[in-house]
């Protein structure tokens, strides 16, 4: 017995030990790694790596406290903004060993009073000139102080003046950049007004990209009902300020807002208009889908690499992400956490010329520093080539991207383009069909069609002219022998029921007031007919859906298609709808019976019966382009059905038509109700059971 209990325990330790070392390797980084499509989060193989983390031991050696902002000049000289130590700390960049060393620290000892202004406070912003002038935001002195390259103080800038800056404007200077014009920005504290713009000696030029007040619903409602003087002392909505700021050296200025919603990062032009990113949401829905998260995204820095990628970084999760310069993400990347390659309370961010990037975590103190991987390193190469308009070196490039991971949005999608421009049309909507493009894939199938119809136009032609020939000729004989013969005798056989049933249907839509009426005082509907027609109904709502074409399915595949889910939205506003018209009706003393209510509420749906299926079936052979017909077709089909509706509101229930009104606009209150009854009850259920859950847990730690 003990020798089983042995060999158990030894087989178990094994077991375990083979597990670990599996984790350890499908680990190697620390946090998940994937791109943001159209359609949601895709996994990638991870595009970033950790090279080593800078951590310096003592503060004499470099070590930071609280550090607010990084930049690396031309030669790869890392400076860091030493916030909390009241200096700018300057590194060495990488040695053949892969180390960092400490290169100078710049913190004066100034003493104001005998006019020595070399001492640093507090500052937050750092910018270095190719010429190696060290241009520094310091914010606890509110001003810009200029250092030599050796770090010896040079000049300290006046504070703006001027009569467009208002008379309580408040200077405290957190980030600093200059153009390849030489002006000077300077993102300002709590500035609503924008981006300080300065001419190279520090005189003000003007406000630059300010941002656009962003107004709630009822903001809005309350500036077209009231005056400005009833408005008077109300809270006022300032357009968010701006907390870090990039220049890149294509003249453009990258700047991080305060705000949570659109625009969060900008990217500016000379004439102050944001350009790829207008309106652009770089929220996460990962984040929050798969962590349960909360508090908002705050992004707080941005940089720019050799190939024009614009790198976020996200402070509150630790979140890096890539985009290239037409707005495309390629990857997103690293989270926060004291583990390492992971991230502590973000600052700033930093590329130098070999692509590194560098991260200042200002809750450790430390700067972790990422690699490119093979993978990354073959999409920038693609992409560059793919930017530039070679799209034959491109092509191989994106394919060996393909090679390492088959579901790559970006590459099939360029893929796609490549062979639409060599007009190899069905190669290139099969590489949009995989990367679920919608709009790309509705441009090659409208080249595709229109060869289609090229080649077979006189065959289709003669096609319709035949059939709509053997129709007329069909017709002219039925209506000669009717005038002939008499109307055929009515013969009973298995089809007679489904014949009257159809006979009913098309009553509903040629005379749906006698209908209604009908169901009501000589009880000519049927509880089989309701089951037959909410049934079809149902049936029909999951066939379109699987019917609907790749492209106004907006690129989403079928396997995401919920059966279940659509039985239930088919069925549900019918059965809710009926209730709630009953409750109201009887209160508001109507004659038609529950049956009755119920019975007419499934002969309203005798337009999406019959032409529901026809329309999905359309949206096959129609492009994007057409989407305005689509549209049209299917909004009158629901303006018919709201019509029947009212119409069976007021035959059912013997109602004067203004009196309908008034019922139909209750019904729909009622209905409305219920859904918020409904959202309110669904969220408490969900919070119920996610502390039963937490609360087990709890409880099985403990024993």
């Amino acid at each position: 017995m003990k020798r089983k209990l042995l060999k158990l325990l030894i087989l178990t330790m094994l077991i375990s030990l083979v597990l670990t070392g599996t984790l350890l390797v499908s680990a190697k980084e620390p946090y998940a790694s994937y791109y943001l499509g159209d359609n949601g989060a895709y996994p990638i193989p991870a595009p970033y790596e950790v090279v080593t983390v800078i951590d310096f031991k003592t503060t004499e050696e470099g070590r930071f406290s609280n550090p607010e902002d990084i930049f690396i000049d031309d030669n790869d000289v890392i400076y860091v903004a030493d916030t909390a130590n009241d200096r700018i700390v300057i590194i060495n960049p990488m040695d053949e060993n892969g180390l960092y060393t400490l290169k100078n620290i710049i913190k004066g000892e100034a003493t104001y009073a005998s006019g020595d202004m070399s001492g640093l406070k507090t500052p937050k912003g750092i910018y270095v000139d190719s010429d190696g002038t060290i241009l520094v935001a310091d914010t606890g002195n509110n001003r810009l102080v200029e250092f030599t390259k050796y770090g010896y103080f040079k000049y300290s800038y006046a504070p703006p003046s001027s009569s467009i800056l208002s008379s309580d404007f408040n200077y405290m200077p957190l980030k600093v950049t200059k153009d390849t014009r030489g002006y000077i920005y300077v993102a300002n504290s709590s500035d609503s007004n924008g981006i300080l713009m300065l001419d190279s000696d520090g005189t003000f030029r003007q406000y630059y990209g300010a941002n656009k007040v962003s107004l709630t619903f009822w903001e809005s409602v309350a500036r077209l009902l009231w005056n400005r003087q009833d408005r008077m002392g109300t809270v006022v909505t300032l357009p968010y300020s701006f907390n870090n700021i990039y220049a890149s050296s294509d003249g453009y200025i990258y700047a991080t807002t305060t705000t949570t919603t659109p625009p969060q990062v900008r990217k500016i032009n000379a004439g102050g208009s944001d350009v790829v990113y207008a309106g652009y949401d770089f929220r996460d829905g990962y984040v929050s889908s798969s962590f349960g998260a909360t508090a908002a995204q705050n992004f707080c820095d941005v940089a720019v690499d050799q190939y024009n990628n614009m790198l976020i970084i996200d402070q509150q999760y630790g979140r890096l992400y890539e985009y290239d310069e037409n707005g495309t993400n390629l990857f997103a990347f690293s989270t926060n956490g004291n583990g390492y390659g992971q991230l502590s309370l973000p600052a700033g961010l930093e590329v130098d010329s070999h692509g590194r990037v560098y991260v200042l975590n200002k809750g450790s103190g430390t700067i972790t520093v990422f690699q490119t991987t093979e993978f990354a390193d073959q999409i920038h190469a693609a992409n560059n080539m793919y930017s530039k308009g070679k799209y034959q070196e491109a092509f191989p490039l994106w394919q060996k991207v393909l090679d390492r991971d088959s579901y790559y949005n970006l590459a099939l999608k360029n893929e796609g383009v490549i062979y639409m421009r060599e007009e190899e049309y069905k190669n290139a909507i099969d590489k949009f069909y995989e990367a679920e493009d919608a709009t790309l894939a509705s441009q090659a199938y409208k080249e595709i069609r229109a060869d289609f119809l090229r080649q077979n136009f006189p065959i289709i032609a003669s096609v319709l002219v035949g059939v709509i020939v053997l129709w007329i000729v069909w017709i002219t004989i039925k209506q000669a022998r009717r005038r002939k013969y008499g109307p055929p005798p009515e013969k009973h056989n298995f089809f007679t029921p489904v014949k009257n049933f159809w006979q009913r249907i098309k009553n509903v839509l040629r005379h749906p007031v006698d209908t209604f009426e009908g169901v009501r005082y000589d009880n000519k509907g049927s509880y089989a007919d309701m089951i037959i027609i909410m049934v079809l109904w149902a049936i029909i709502s999951v066939a379109s859906a699987y019917c609907v074409g790749f492209i106004y399915r907006g690129g989403s595949p079928r396997e995401f298609i919920r059966p279940m889910t659509i039985l239930l939205t088919s069925l549900l506003p019918w059965l809710v709808i009926c209730i709630v018209n009953y409750g109201v009706t009887t209160i508001m003393y109507g004659e038609g019976r529950i049956r009755d209510v119920f019975i007419g509420g499934a002969y309203c749906h005798v337009p999406l019966l019959l032409f529901t299926l026809p329309l999905s079936l359309l949206t096959n052979v129609l492009t994007l382009e057409e989407s305005s017909l689509y549209n049209l077709i299917h909004t009158l089909i629901y303006v018919w059905v709201g019509l029947l509706a009212y119409l069976c509101i007021k035959s059912v229930h013997g109602f004067h038509p203004v009196k309908a009104v008034v019922v139909t606009f209750l019904t729909v209150v009622g209905v409305g109700l219920v859904a918020l009854l409904f959202m309110i009850v669904y969220g408490l259920a969900n919070q119920l059971i996610s502390f039963l859950t937490q609360f087990g847990k709890e409880l099985s730690y403990l024993v």
